[in-house]
């Protein structure tokens, strides 16, 4: 399967967001706050495209 196509795990999407594996676990916690993810049973994974919206949602223009 292409790397790219493949669902990531916490610490995978973490590093990709620049973020700590916790901190994705703690967002989940917290209802909507972080990124959409994939649930089946105990296994979370985050596709590429749900994480790349995640930074979309949260790019913030310059104001100068």
């Amino acid at each position: 399967m292409e790397k790219e196509k493949r669902n990531m795990k916490d610490d995978e999407a973490a590093l990709f967001l620049g973020l700590s594996p916790q901190t994705l676990r703690n967002y989940r916690s917290q209802g909507n706050k972080g990124p959409a993810y994939i649930k089946i049973g105990r296994a979370v994974r985050y596709t590429r495209k749900d994480l790349e919206a995640f930074i979309e949602k949260h790019r913030v223009a310059s104001c100068g």
